[in-house]
């Protein structure tokens, strides 16, 4: 899909579409995205803050900046040269994007399965007709969490949609939609979305603090289009590098002490699982097939530069649980031994990085 005459941004291209790009139903899509956005964004400055105060948190940003980015890095997947999506599609991602993570105001807790009801309590449901809306929650709903059927947490959210949904003469991939607003989501955690100054003075709720941190430190991840890969570059300061975290593990119910780096490692596999999952929806207009990751230990001699690169793509029989030992493991080797948390601060340390 080409839009490089309209900033590289699929929001700027639709709202540059013209009438005969819509159904033929008397309601102008543009003018209803627009009041949407507008009437949202009042809500989105309050988003992070509702959800701290319900959840004695400290999340990262989920105000409009993140919603810039997700636009943005769904912007990247549909340059992708095959891709295509129509205008009315483009309304429906659009409108999912922005009420994604809106009922986070009220508490993490199922906020994926609330978006819709913004609509209501903003008295803005009538822009929308009932199907339509009651779909794009659907579509929003996928972007995380799990759905209990019977007995089961069934995570595969997206399989759950109908493949298509016809309003008027005009047809909606609604499972291609969910998968690439959950994918551009899941790239969309970078250095913009945390609370810098905060970190830095030490006001950080403790159980945030590693995500935090884990944001703080991804300066970048870049969808390089048509070419199956995403880059994602990290810059660890030698300080952190050294230290440890605190992060819940809910399956011990207790605080665990964790190396930075062994967060990244973890979230990198989980960026890989998620790029795995999306892709059944995505293909074969958008295929990413490697993450590139890029560990830079940031220190300011230039003769004691260190990083550490490695790359994710789909090994051994379809599951989620191999480690990242088991993706990777000749990548990480390291004097007879792999890269942890553990053995960087052994190595700053014996190599006098730190000094």
């Amino acid at each position: 899909m080409k839009l490089e005459d309209f900033d590289g941004n699929i929001e700027t291209w639709f709202l540059a579409r013209g009438s005969n790009h819509f159904p033929s139903d008397g309601n102008d899509y543009i003018a209803k995205y627009v009041e949407i956005k507008n009437a949202l964004a009042k809500v989105h400055k309050e988003v992070t803050a509702g959800a701290d105060f319900t959840d004695n948190t400290s999340l990262t940003w989920h105000d409009q900046s993140h919603i810039d980015k997700v636009i943005k890095q769904a912007s990247k997947l549909l340059a992708y040269k095959d891709v295509k999506i129509t205008a009315f599609e483009t309304f429906v991602l659009l409108v999912a994007i922005q009420i994604h993570d809106v009922k986070n105001i009220e508490g993490r807790e199922d906020h994926e399965n609330r978006s819709i009801e913004i609509f209501s309590e903003l008295n803005i449901k009538g822009l929308v007709d009932n199907i339509l809306l009651k779909n794009i929650g659907f579509i929003a709903s996928c972007h995380a969490g799990s759905i209990l059927i019977g007995a089961k947490k069934e995570k595969d959210k997206i399989s759950l949609l109908s493949p298509n949904l016809f309003r008027s003469e005009k047809i909606i991939h609604l499972r291609f939609i969910a998968a690439l607003l959950r994918l551009a989501d899941e790239y969309s955690d970078d250095s913009e979305r945390s609370m810098n100054y905060l970190l830095k003075i030490g006001k950080i709720v403790r159980g945030s603090i590693i995500h935090q941190k884990h944001a703080e430190s991804l300066n970048m991840v870049d969808i390089e289009p048509n070419s199956g890969k995403v880059y994602f570059d990290y810059h660890l300061t030698v300080e952190d590098a050294l230290k440890q975290f605190p992060k819940y593990d809910k399956d011990q119910d207790k605080f665990i002490d964790v190396y930075l780096l062994d967060e990244i490692f973890s979230r990198t596999v989980k960026s890989h699982y998620e790029t795995i999952y999306c892709m059944r929806y995505l293909r074969p207009y958008i295929a990413i097939n490697k993450l590139h990751i890029s560990i830079e230990i940031e220190n300011l001699k230039l003769d004691k530069q260190l990083k550490i690169n490695y790359e994710l793509e789909e090994k051994g029989y379809p599951n989620d649980e191999l480690t990242i030992l088991d993706l990777v493991k000749d990548a990480l080797k390291i004097d007879g031994n792999y890269w942890t948390g553990e053995v960087l601060k052994e190595y700053i340390i014996t190599n006098n990085l730190n000094n």
